[in-house]
C-alpha cells in the first residue's frame, strides 16, 4: 500500500506517533455506555402539581442574554402542564430540582456552540450528554443551556458573542469564568443548581465571584461523555449550587456518598494563598479560619506548593492540548476565534515536546506533594480567588487572569476535590476554598464549615 510523502521538514516517525494518538475531537464523540449511578429514591411522593408550580416559578425568574440574563435557550414553555399531568408517584431525590446546563454540553437535537462563532453552522447533536441524563433520572428538570467564555478557555466570564453573563451579587463586577451563565443561573434563583466544567478553576471562580457554592470533585467522578473537551487531563465536570449543602444533595442524589465531618476538624491552611491575597480577601479568609478553630477545628498552616509551578505545569498541560483539539478548526476558521482564544491556542501549538513532558513531569511532582501534606490534615483552605471579581471596564487586562487562576489550577493539576463556599464579608462576595483527598469527606468537611459560618 502506497503512502502519502512527508511533508519537507517532518519526520516520518513523528507523523505516525501523532496519527497514533487518540486526541478527543467534538466530531467524533458518540454516547458510550457510561455507566449509571445508583440513584436513591426520593424521600417519598411528591405532589406534581406542586413540582410544576415549583419549575414555573424557577422558569418565571429566568432571563435570556439579550434581555440581560444568563440563558441562551430555555426548553419547552408547556413544560409545567406537562409536569403537572404526570401521576403523584415518587419522582426521584431531585423531582424539586430546576437545573442549568452549561452551553459546553451535548443536548439530543440542538447544536452545541460551546459560546463560539465556530461552531454556529454546528449539525445538531444526535445524543445528550450523560451527566444531563442521570440528573434527569434523578428527578430534576432542566430548564435550558446558559451562557460561558468561549470554549470554556478563560476567566472572566465575557464573550461578546454568545452573551456576557450578569453577576447578581455584584451587577457591575465580571460573573467569572468560564462557567460565568452556571454560576449566574444560580445566584439569581432561576436555577436549583447547574451544570458547570473546571479545568483551571472554571467552577469555582464563578461561583466565587457570584456568592455560592461550587464543587469540582475528583477528576472522572462525574462522566464527561457529550462535553466539548478543552484539556481532558485537566478537565472536571462540576456543579454549583447555593450552598455546600445542596451541593452534596445533588451528589448523593446521584448514588455517591457524602461523609459527616469527624468530630473535630483537622484544617490545613495554605498560608502563602492567603498572605499573597488583597485586603478585603485576606481579612474575610483570616475571619472565617478563625471562626472555624472557635468551633473546634484544629488549625495548622501547612507548606504548599509554589504558585508559579503550578501555573507554568497547568498552563503547558491545558495549553498544548487544547491547541491539539482545536488544530483543524483553527486552520480553517482562525477569523472565527475571539483574539483571547486564538492567541491562547497559538501560545498552545508553539510548546515543544520536551516542553509538554516537562509540565507532565512537574505534575507528578505536585500531586506527590499535595498527597503528603492531605495525610496530615482532612482539607487545606485559601482563598478561592485572591482577589474580588474585578469590574468589567477593567476585564480585559491582561493581568488578572493569572492573578484569578493562582488558588484553583493546583486542584486540577492534581485531580482532587475542591470546594468554593461564600465566606463571610461585606461588599462584593470573596469564596473560601477546602481541598482534600476524596469527594465523600471534602464535602462534609464542606457543609460543616458552611454551617460554622453561618
Amino acid at each position: 500500500m502506497s503512502s502519502q510523502p512527508n511533508p519537507p521538514g517532518v519526520d516520518p516517525l513523528l507523523t505516525r506517533v501523532a496519527a497514533g494518538l487518540d486526541w478527543p475531537t467534538w466530531s467524533s464523540w458518540q454516547e458510550r455506555a457510561t455507566p449509571a449511578p445508583r440513584i436513591d429514591v426520593g424521600a417519598g411522593p411528591v405532589n406534581s402539581a406542586e413540582r410544576a408550580a415549583e419549575v414555573q416559578r424557577r422558569r418565571s425568574l429566568a432571563r435570556t442574554v439579550d434581555r440581560g440574563g444568563p440563558w441562551l435557550e430555555l426548553f419547552d414553555d408547556d413544560l409545567a402542564r406537562r409536569l403537572a399531568e404526570q401521576n403523584d408517584v415518587d419522582l426521584g431525590p431531585l423531582a424539586m430540582d430546576t437545573f442549568a446546563i452549561k452551553g459546553l454540553l451535548a443536548v439530543a437535537g440542538r447544536r452545541t456552540e460551546a459560546g463560539s462563532p465556530v461552531r454556529v453552522d454546528a449539525p445538531a447533536e444526535t445524543a445528550t450528554a450523560p451527566i444531563i441524563e442521570q440528573l434527569r433520572a434523578a428527578g430534576a428538570t432542566a430548564l435550558g443551556t446558559v451562557t460561558l467564555h468561549e470554549f470554556a478557555f478563560g476567566v472572566t466570564g465575557v464573550n461578546p458573542h454568545a452573551g456576557t453573563a450578569p453577576n447578581p451579587a455584584a451587577p457591575d463586577r465580571v460573573p467569572g469564568g468560564s462557567s460565568s451563565g452556571s454560576a449566574s443561573a444560580v445566584a439569581d434563583g432561576s436555577a436549583s443548581f447547574a451544570i458547570g466544567t473546571d479545568t483551571g478553576g472554571s467552577v469555582r471562580i464563578p461561583s466565587a465571584f457570584c456568592g455560592i457554592a461550587g464543587f469540582k470533585p475528583a477528576h472522572g467522578t462525574y462522566p464527561a461523555d457529550g462535553v466539548f473537551p478543552l484539556s481532558t487531563t485537566l478537565d472536571h465536570v462540576g456543579f454549583h449550587a447555593p450552598t455546600v449543602s445542596d451541593l452534596g444533595r445533588v451528589h448523593a442524589a446521584l448514588g455517591h456518598p457524602v461523609s459527616d465531618a469527624p468530630a473535630q476538624v483537622r484544617i490545613g491552611v495554605a498560608r502563602s494563598d492567603v498572605e499573597a491575597a488583597d485586603d478585603q480577601v485576606r481579612h474575610a479568609i483570616e475571619s472565617a479560619i478563625d471562626r472555624l478553630a472557635e468551633a473546634g477545628a484544629i488549625v495548622t498552616d501547612v507548606e504548599w506548593p509554589d504558585a508559579e509551578e503550578t501555573f507554568v505545569a497547568s498552563t503547558g498541560i491545558m495549553f498544548s492540548e487544547a491547541a491539539a483539539i482545536h488544530a483543524e478548526q483553527l486552520a480553517v476558521h482562525a477569523d472565527r476565534y475571539g483574539a483571547d482564544i486564538r492567541a491562547r491556542l497559538e501560545m498552545g501549538a508553539a510548546l515543544t515536546g520536551p516542553q509538554v513532558a516537562a509540565a507532565h513531569r512537574l505534575r507528578r511532582q505536585l500531586i506527590a506533594e499535595v498527597q503528603a501534606t492531605l495525610a496530615q490534615v482532612d482539607v487545606i483552605v485559601s482563598p478561592t480567588v485572591p482577589i474580588v471579581a474585578p469590574r468589567l471596564v477593567d476585564a480585559a487586562d491582561p493581568a488578572l487572569a493569572p492573578r484569578i487562576v493562582a488558588n484553583t489550577r493546583l486542584g486540577n493539576v492534581v485531580g482532587l476535590p475542591a470546594v468554593t463556599l461564600p465566606a463571610p464579608t461585606t461588599g462584593a462576595p470573596v469564596g473560601l476554598q477546602l481541598l482534600g483527598a476524596v469527594n465523600a469527606a471534602t464535602l462534609g468537611c464542606a457543609i460543616w464549615a458552611e454551617e460554622m459560618l453561618r
